[in-house]
């Protein structure tokens, strides 16, 4: 109601109307109320009035303002208080507040007696501790000018130290340069007098150390010092290098290297030439540059070869002036339509010094320096053989048998690089799988259009898969392309083969379908036998391969690629794996395949059986209802008993005679594990059929009955029983 009014115990204060402050005093004495009022202006003087009444003498109205009664006698009313009330206060209703004031804080006046002595106590301990910040403040002040005069002296002094430190570094720095220079002076002094005194290994070791303080200063930022250096030391190698090379050859003469066949016969070399020609392949080691400054290689195609070393670099030498000779040029030797000429060369060098470098030399060198020779030959013939398609193939197929012999025969590291690297070239190994499918898809044509296509391999007794020729030559071209590309390094590449081999399946079961589609005669008697034996035996060979290591593999590296391709589309890729991990590994890279062939087995299977069902279903009509050949029915059969031979019902035989017949036709024609499944197949639809349209359609009496029993248990089992031991349990009736 108030606004701007502050109220205390025994005053109040506040603002009214525009820059005027008005300040309210009171004082209780024996019932009356005395009130010191005074008011502020920003445009007049301050204006004090005071005025001591009882409290009957209010008056108020709660709408207008307040205003006094006249006085008691002998009370002046004081100068113009009425007008300063009605002007400062104007509707506060200034009685109203006085009163309300009196009723509540008139108690507290009496009890606040105590508070001033708490108070003091407070206050004089905010002085105290006001006194003691002062103090500490200015011993503060005093440490602090005195901190700051001492750090600027000390920063005079730091930076005179730092000016020594940097001369004495520089100076420092000055003498180890100086001192690498002598030293790499007083090196190539050495190694001077070394050679001119004829000590090798004096020469060897003195070169060795140009080499580890080449290690030592190759992060230098000393350009000059580190190129003197490796001036230096291509020097003394170069020198060194030929010296030792001259007599490393001398002795390959000697022991008459390399061991082709015009030499090979003649005796072993002597042991001091062996010995020599040990101890200068060890100096020659020891030449070798340091890795920074070797010489790059600038063969695109022979980056993933390692350089060779210097022996091995002169004991290829003579191996490869006979194969450029003979494989470069117009020479007859050098003919595009006979790779295996210079790849059956090489092998035979490996063969022929198999034995020395295995005794005297590190064997894995050999065949990694004569494979350079042969990728340097392949990438200069694939470029003109990509056109000519039989050339092509005919080099990817010698290509191949050539690192599979390499490998198998004379043991070469899988770890090392090979030939195969050349075909998986992308325009190179674009066209190799190209020609693959080419290739295979008319290997498909020829197989299916044979005359002999659905004959089995071998005789029934001896095959009990009844292995079709068109199937077992099918799963050999895909075993063959399996051989072919199992070697390829990269798990992309051979992802690429294992979707065409997916595919070759794929359009061979589409084939199949269609073959069958032109069959209108008897499903026994056309190709649809031996297409069922051939899909069985195709689908238990895929179940076999699903588990082998190789396709373990690639399914791991599907499934990896799968995830890739599908986090490449949100928020990140993972982290390429290492090792394949197979624990956890669900299904096959041909499980999509399988279920299409064991779906299109079981229908097969079933349109057999179900051709076999109709005809022993329409040789049963008579048995059904036997009204052969005395119409007599079922209810009125004779016992069995009673007869001296109990036979079977006349009008069974039809029925019993044709399933016989065909049960042998099929054991005939297909497989062992097909035919097992047929005929359990056939008792069921048997077993059903009898319960539903013999039993349930007839009435039987006891005669009936038993020779219903006898026509089963003395000539239908018997059928089966030549399949199993018991046959009953397929005729649960």
């Amino acid at each position: 109601v108030y606004p701007n009014i502050n109220i205390g115990p025994t005053r109040f204060s506040g603002r009214i109307g525009q820059g005027t402050n008005i300040e309210i005093v009171w004082t209780v004495y024996d019932g009356e109320i005395e009130i010191r009022i005074s008011t502020t202006c920003a445009v007049s003087a301050p204006n004090i009035s005071s005025v001591r009444v009882p409290p009957q003498q209010f008056q108020f109205d709660l709408v207008r303002a307040p205003k006094f009664v006249k006085p008691r006698r002998g009370l002046e009313e004081p100068r113009g208080l009425l007008s300063v009330l009605k002007l400062y206060f104007g509707a506060l209703r200034v009685v109203d507040i006085v009163l309300a004031l009196e009723a509540h804080y008139l108690p507290l006046s009496l009890a606040s007696s105590e508070v001033p002595s708490k108070v003091s106590a407070a206050v004089q301990d905010v002085e105290e501790m006001n006194s003691d910040i002062a103090r500490v403040t200015s011993q503060f002040e005093s440490l602090n000018k005195t901190v700051q005069d001492h750090f600027v002296k000390v920063d005079t002094v730091m930076s005179q130290m730092q000016e020594y430190m940097d001369k004495i570094e520089q100076l420092e720095q000055s003498k180890s340069y100086l001192q690498c220079i002598k030293t790499i002076e007083d090196i190539s002094s050495a190694l001077e007098l070394a050679l001119s005194e004829k000590d090798d290994v004096r020469s060897v070791e003195l070169f060795v150390s140009l080499s580890r303080l080449h290690v030592q200063l190759k992060e230098s930022q000393c350009r000059h010092l580190v190129t003197f250096l490796n001036d230096t030391i291509h020097f003394w190698h170069n020198l060194l290098k030929d010296k030792f090379s001259a007599e490393f050859e001398e002795v390959l003469k000697l022991i008459k290297w390399p061991f082709v066949s015009s030499n090979n016969v003649l005796s072993t070399p002597s042991a001091e030439s062996l010995q020599r020609l040990q101890l200068l392949s060890e100096y020659l080691l020891q030449l070798q540059l340091p890795l920074t400054i070797r010489p790059e290689v600038t063969s695109a195609f022979l980056m993933d070869f390692a350089p060779l070393t210097l022996p091995m670099t002169l004991l290829l030498r003579p191996l490869k002036k006979r194969f450029l000779f003979h494989f470069y040029g117009t020479k007859q030797t050098n003919r595009p339509d006979k790779p295996e000429w210079f790849f059956t060369q090489v092998l035979t060098w490996i063969r022929d010094h198999e034995k020395f470098v295995v005794q005297w030399i590190q064997p894995s060198e050999l065949m990694r320096g004569l494979l350079q020779v042969v990728v340097e030959k392949l990438h200069s013939e694939l470029p003109h053989l990509q056109y000519d398609d039989a050339l092509f193939s005919h080099m990817v197929d010698e290509t191949l048998g050539f690192d599979r012999e390499l490998r198998e025969s004379f043991s070469y590291p899988s770890t090392q690089p090979s030939v195969i690297g050349v075909l998986t070239q992308a325009q190179v190994f674009v066209k190799w799988i190209h020609m693959e499918k080419k290739y295979a898809s008319e290997k498909m044509d020829s197989m299916l259009s044979s005359e002999t296509a659905w004959l089995p391999l071998g005789s029934s007794e001896l095959d009990e898969m009844r292995v079709s020729e068109c199937g077992e030559t099918f799963l050999t071209l895909l075993l063959t392309m399996t051989e072919r590309y199992t070697g390829l390094p990269q798990p992309g590449h051979r992802l690429q083969f294992l979707e065409l081999q997916l595919e070759l399946l794929d359009d061979f079961r589409v084939r199949l379908l269609q073959l069958l589609h032109e069959e209108t005669s008897d499903p026994l008697s056309s190709r649809l036998p031996a297409i069922l034996n051939t899909i069985h035996y195709l689908a238990s060979v895929l179940q076999e391969w699903g588990g082998l290591t190789h396709f373990l593999h690639l399914q791991y590296y599907k499934s990896q690629f799968e995830k890739v391709d599908t986090l490449s589309h949100g928020d990140g890729v993972p982290p390429p794996s290492g090792a394949p991990d197979l624990e956890g590994l669900q299904g096959t890279v041909f499980d999509d395949t399988l279920d299409l062939l064991l779906r299109m087995k079981t229908d097969l299977l079933g349109q057999l059986c179900d051709t076999v069902q109709l005809d022993v279903i329409a040789r049963s009509r008579e048995y059904r209802k036997d009204r052969y050949p005395l119409s007599t029915l079922w209810y009125a059969m004779p016992s069995p008993k009673d007869l001296v031979n109990p036979s079977v019902t006349p009008s069974a035989c039809p029925m019993l005679q044709v399933l016989a017949a065909k049960l042998h036709q099929l054991q005939e024609l297909l497989s062992v594990p097909l035919f097992s499944e047929a005929w359990r197949k056939m008792a069921d639809h048997l077993c059903q059929f009898i319960y539903e349209e013999v039993i349930l359609q007839n009435c039987f009496n006891e005669g009936g009955a038993m020779q219903l029993q006898y026509d089963i248990t003395r000539n239908l089992f018997p059928l089966f029983g030549q399949f199993t031991h018991k046959p009953d349990a397929h005729f649960t009736l």
